[in-house]
């Protein structure tokens, strides 16, 4: 599947890596002896382990993979190495299964996430061939893969009065300013935040003691370059904007036949969000089109005052290139509803670009659109390069009309479709019924089985069915191994 867009991505920047040192990697074949002469060279020692100043990390250019290595150790028989995920300190996890193996050479490659605390540890093996005893300790090195900090806000802040109050660069696209928040923090927010063109990413960098903040006025998040939101519960409490809007007056550079193109990211990470009465994407009736849209791992309340057009709303002449919900959930209470979940005009005429993606991944939805309808493209749907992934999903009480048909906009068969494992799940009159997708989802995959969820007043969607618990659908958090 092609996820190509118009826009050249930038290469992918530096990582702030704790404990290590700048170091050439290196290799069995790197080192200047063969196996024979690291053999015989050095005899009849006790061995030391690889210096931890002189271990080094270093992420690929994707980003998704990482390699680590060390100085030789002249008169080993290899290296014990272990690499662990320590995000939760007190239940740390063997990456790739790398614990206590022994390695044969300079350097390992394993696999990256970013925002992840990582523990590495290396002990020289002892060589019997020339009688060399392994190291009694071994050396030990922690980093992370965070983003650098740019500033701290302090603990009780009001975040409206905190970025109209300092001074930031005039345009730093290129760069990702991050703010981060006190781990277990409160704060609040009396108004809009409008960072400029200034790519900011607000987040906590703990995320097992996510801070609170608190909406005390009509406030959100007003966008002209990448946001990133990260580790944080937020309430919109009464707040009547929308949670996320595009600028009124875009200052966005990129500008094509009166088309705004927003080339970078909006990314919404491990949030649970609360109380959100108006749109949660927003043009504010702009022509922009953004890059990317991506909310993963994140609980959304939606409560509506108003019918309103639709939870994703970009329907003046703008669009999402790539839309992505995974492992989430979204569940709507109220007696006002959205008519879409997400619409949009589609492309424009004179905007040439090579794809559209939009993706729903194990997520729960809950009484989403209840009188609505899932999507509204215009003419997106049915184009050759407009690529539709629905896998892995539970939908109750959502789009009467049908989850899957209005997902792909009414049109039947489309071969850049791709549906597997969800479950379409309707009211009924004697209890619940489920849709016929024919023509939409023909994998003959869909669940036709009420999920029953643990109790979905309380906003606890933890599901029982064995068909959903054994296929692993919905939103994670709410299997029954997860709890």
């Amino acid at each position: 599947m092609k996820k190509d867009h118009f826009i050249a991505r930038r290469k992918l920047g530096g990582y702030l890596m704790l404990g290590v040192a700048a170091l050439t990697l290196g290799s069995c074949a790197q080192d200047g002896f063969d196996n024979g002469e690291r053999f015989t060279t050095v005899s009849g020692i006790k061995l030391e382990s690889p210096n931890a100043d002189s271990i080094v990390v270093t992420p690929d250019a994707s980003g998704a993979k990482q390699t680590i290595s060390w100085p030789v150790v002249f008169g080993a028989g290899g290296y014990i190495v272990s690499v662990y995920d320590v995000t939760t300190p007190d239940k740390p996890v063997a990456v790739d299964s790398i614990e206590n193996k022994l390695v044969d050479g300079t350097a390992i490659t394993l696999s990256r996430k970013e925002d992840t605390y990582y523990k590495f540890s290396i002990k020289s093996a002892a060589n019997a061939k020339a009688n060399n005893t392994g190291a009694e300790t071994k050396s030990e090195i922690s980093y992370n893969t965070y983003t650098p900090t740019y500033k701290t806000i302090p603990d009780n802040t009001d975040l409206t009065q905190y970025f109209a109050g300092i001074t930031l660069p005039a345009d730093s696209t290129s760069i990702d300013l991050c703010f981060d928040l006190v781990e277990g923090g409160s704060y609040t927010m009396s108004g809009v935040i409008t960072p400029g063109l200034n790519k900011i990413t607000l987040r906590c960098t703990n995320k097992n003691k996510r801070p609170a903040l608190l909406f005390t006025g009509n406030a959100g998040f007003v966008m002209d370059a990448g946001l990133t939101l990260k580790n944080i519960n937020i309430d919109c409490g009464t707040s009547t904007a929308p949670f996320v809007s595009m600028n009124a007056t875009p200052l966005i550079k990129n500008v094509i036949g009166g088309n705004y193109f927003l080339q970078d990211k909006l990314n919404i990470q491990s949030c649970n969000i609360d109380n959100v009465s108006n749109y949660f994407v927003y043009d504010n009736k702009q022509k922009v089109y953004i890059e990317n849209v991506v909310v993963n791992n994140c609980i959304v309340h939606l409560t509506p005052a108003a019918v309103l057009d639709a939870v994703f709303y970009l329907n003046k002449g703008g669009n999402i290139l790539s839309l992505t919900v995974s492992n989430s959930t979204f569940y709507e209470t109220g007696t006002s509803d959205y008519k879409f979940f997400y619409q949009t005009s589609g492309r424009a005429s004179n905007v040439k670009y090579q794809s559209n993606n939009t993706t729903y991944a194990n997520s729960t939805f809950y009484n989403v659109c209840y009188n609505g309808q899932w999507g509204n493209y215009n003419s997106m749907a049915g184009q050759s390069n407009s690529y539709w992934n629905m896998t892995d999903c539970i939908f109750a009480y959502c789009s009467p009309t049908g989850v899957a048909r209005r997902f792909l906009a009414g049109k039947t068969n489309q071969k850049t479709a791709t549906f597997k494992n969800n479950t379409y799940m309707q009211k009924a009159t004697d209890g619940v019924t489920f849709d016929a997708p024919t023509g939409y989802d023909d994998t003959g995959t869909d669940i036709k089985e009420n999920p029953s969820f643990k109790n979905p007043d309380g906003a606890d969607f933890t599901i029982s069915n064995a068909a959903q618990v054994n296929a692993k659908t919905g939103d994670p958090r709410w299997l029954p191994s997860a709890q």
